[in-house]
């Protein structure tokens, strides 16, 4: 499609801007090299973690919580099993509290003498590892570092409070004898005998039961505190809460000790079963005493009451009682009977309860109806004669108070039991083993894991950075943005780069691209330019173009220098001026030195045919930067340098101006107004979209227009660039292809 000059200048305003997506997927590839570090260096700490770091276990059990009948229910007389007057209904969920509260764990972990923490002093990072895999003993390391399987037992250890936490370091010595520091401390003692000793801190006392390591040895000791050791345990624990109808129980335990979280957690489920058992001892016991107080009221009682009943019988001799009577005496020793069960079970559970109990409310409602009963009863028996009632009365008073010492009796010899030992209402159906896998680290995840982790980083990393640092990305980006058209997108030369090194081993510098491989994407595209720039200048006031860049490193000489050599190869004379008189390197690509050159023209001191150079390039003149000056910028500012580039510009049919960067001094400003043409040249991936709009601006501000923009190292991509570049590799195969047919 055919464009004017002015949609041209104006940076194709009708074309659509590249899609975003498009936009991310091409940071991507351009950063990939960084990605790639970034995945790696990720990826190889996952290994490091996934072998290094130390392995966890886990060891569990099961507990069953068995439900039984509720001992305020009066429908079982005291008859009945005693021992389930013990075995209150617990909610397995209220268990999980119980198993891990201060009364069981505190027990183990003074049991355990868990508070003091006594292992090998390994070499950081890998010592842990190589001591995993060693079987046998070793020499210590450097510092008495461990490397095998040292092992150390410690039953007392007591310091100061104020020493909790500290770490103490235990080296062993010759035979039995080893040495405990920390600071300013220095100890000594024998393994198998207490050592005490009197600090400035305050009293210490250590037990070292047995030392598995040889000499040279050292282990870290460490006293905490039981409360704090007693709380890190108890989050340590892992109760899961049973299902829904169910009285199982499981506890899990983790640690790096597979033998040590064994060991733990079966202790914890025995102190678990025996606080159990102690709970329902003590109840039985508490109920014992509380019959053994009433027995002998009750065997008064049932005495007076067979007195009296003799005493009537010899006074008016033995009375048969009729059909009626007898009835009314089972129903009055039943209801009677029950009523001091009842009596007797509330007094029972007021020892446990208060009187809002729902218990106590349940068998005080029972007592009532058993009250009404007895009631019935006696009014009943006060309808019969006289005799009758008198018999009745102390035949139930016997049968009643006979049933109930014998059932107390009864019961009393049961609680004798219950208190000498019963199992409680929970079991271990699972009891700890000692694991043999570890939970975690798990190898195959961590490095896969890292992998993903490494590559999101990466990406991440790579599309910060361009947010962050506003790099250019894409040369249609330039046009919407500035509004300045790009007049080439010059590619990445891998040649370049090598013939860089080349330079940096040898010294030699007057290598240059477009001398050494003529048809690299870089100097195709420089061809373009070319082009492009001839088009520019037919317009221009003069034929001087100045080439400058918003800030050092993106690439402005190269573009001049390699520009000069593909403008001379055309045919045409070209003047190349080294205008960077600050930090001017030309000289020492074209061969030669510093001066005299540009800064000895501008002052007087020379003459122009004295000191411009002829080279080695076709049509191409180089003019150095010259002797070093204090103050560029007053000598640009000379009224009679537009005379001196009019009269170089009449002399060759185009000058080079390779200015110094725009940001980094005036110089390059001031250089413009003796130019006609003004190019920036902007690095992908390093000038950002504010410096080039700022430099754009300091022209603007004195009345000077950027006629474009030449975008350097541009990287090759995959999808909508390799249009743009494919037909440079195209023709790059097709020059190929035609110096082969013309050899053949």
């Amino acid at each position: 499609m055919h464009r004017d000059s002015t949609s041209f200048e104006k940076g194709y305003p009708d074309e659509d801007p590249p899609a975003r997506f498009a936009n991310y997927l091409d940071t991507i590839y351009d950063n990939r090299k960084l990605i790639a570090v970034i995945t790696a260096a990720v990826l190889a700490l996952g290994i490091l973690y996934a072998f290094l770091a130390q392995p966890i276990y886990r060891a569990d059990m099961l507990v069953q919580v068995e439900q039984s009948a509720d001992s305020s229910a009066t429908t079982k007389n005291i008859l009945g099993d005693v021992s389930s007057m013990f075995d209150v209904k617990t909610a397995a969920s209220g268990e999980t509290q119980v198993i891990g509260s201060r009364s069981v764990v505190s027990q183990v972990v003074d049991k355990l003498h868990l508070f003091i923490e006594a292992k090998p002093r390994y070499f950081p990072v890998i010592g842990r590892w190589l001591a995993e895999h060693s079987d046998s003993l070793s020499k210590p390391g450097p510092y008495g570092y461990a490397w095998s399987k040292e092992r150390i037992e410690v039953s007392q250890f007591d310091v100061p409070r104020q020493l909790y936490g500290r770490l103490f370091v235990l080296t062993r010595g010759p035979g039995r004898d080893y040495e405990l520091r920390y600071r300013d401390i220095a100890l000594r003692g024998t393994i198998g005998e207490v050592l005490q000793a009197t600090t400035i801190h305050g009293p210490v006392t250590l037990l070292v039961d047995s030392i598995d390591a040889m000499d040279g040895a050292s282990f870290t000791l460490r006293r905490l505190s039981p409360v704090v050791t007693t709380e890190k345990l108890r989050k340590e624990l892992a109760i899961e809460a049973p299902a829904k109808d169910s009285n199982v129980i499981g506890v899990s335990l983790t640690g790096p000790d597979p033998q040590k979280i064994s060991e733990i957690l079966a202790a914890i489920g025995a102190e678990y079963v025996s606080q159990n058992v102690r709970r329902k001892s003590e109840e039985a016991e508490r109920s014992l005493a509380f019959l053994q107080a009433q027995l002998p009221e009750l065997k008064h009682s049932l005495d007076s009451s067979e007195t009296r009943l003799n005493t009537y019988r010899a006074t008016h001799g033995t009375v048969d009682l009729g059909e009626e009577a007898t009835n009314l005496l089972q129903r009055s020793v039943t209801a009677q009977t029950k009523l001091m069960e009842l009596e007797k079970k509330r007094g029972e559970l007021l020892a446990r309860y208060t009187d809002d109990h729902p218990s106590i409310r349940a068998i005080d409602a029972q007592i009532q109806i058993a009250q009404r009963e007895a009631d019935d009863v006696g009014r009943a028996t006060r309808m019969l004669p006289p005799l009758e009632q008198d018999v009745l009365r102390l035949q139930r008073d016997v049968t009643v108070g006979a049933g109930l010492y014998t059932t107390l009796l009864n019961t009393s010899e049961q609680l004798k039991l219950v208190k000498a030992g019963k199992a409680g209402n929970v079991h271990l159906i699972d009891i700890p083993a000692v694991p043999e896998e570890r939970i975690r680290p798990k190898p195959v995840r961590i490095i896969a894991a890292s992998l993903v982790l490494g590559l999101f980083l990466g990406i991440l990393t790579s599309l910060a950075r361009v947010l962050v640092f506003d790099a250019i990305d894409d040369p249609h980006e330039i046009e919407m943005r500035t509004g300045l058209p790009v007049f080439a997108s010059v590619a990445y030369s891998r040649r370049e780069e090598k013939l860089n090194r080349i330079r940096r081993r040898s010294g030699m510098k007057n290598m240059l691209l477009a001398s050494d491989s003529k048809g690299d994407h870089a100097i195709e595209n420089l061809r373009g330019l070319r082009a492009a720039l001839e088009f520019a200048m037919q317009k221009a006031r003069n034929r001087v173009v100045l080439i400058s860049g918003p800030t050092p490193g993106v690439g402005k000489s190269f573009i001049a220098l390699n520009l000069a050599a593909v403008m001379g190869a055309s045919g045409k004379r070209v003047l190349l001026v080294d205008a960077d008189m600050r930090r001017g390197v030309l000289h020492g690509y074209m061969g030669g030195d510093r001066g005299p050159g540009l800064s000895d023209l501008m002052q007087g001191t020379s003459r122009s045919e004295e000191i411009i150079r002829s080279t080695a390039l076709a049509g191409v003149d180089f003019l150095p930067v010259g002797n070093l000056i204090s103050s560029p910028s007053d000598v640009l500012s000379r009224p009679d340098l537009q005379a001196l580039a009019s009269e170089l510009a009449a002399a060759y049919d185009v000058v080079l101006l390779d200015a110094p960067p725009v940001l980094s001094a005036p110089d390059a400003v001031q250089l413009a107004c003796l130019s006609g043409v003004t190019l920036l040249v902007a690095r992908q991936g390093v000038t950002g979209l504010g410096e080039l709009r700022e430099s754009i601006r300091r022209f603007t501000k004195i009345g000077l227009a950027v006629r474009g923009v030449v975008v350097n190292g541009q990287r090759l991509r995959p999808g909508r660039y390799s249009y743009d570049y494919g037909r440079y590799r195209y023709s790059n195969r097709t020059y190929k292809r035609r110096e082969t047919e013309m050899v053949q």
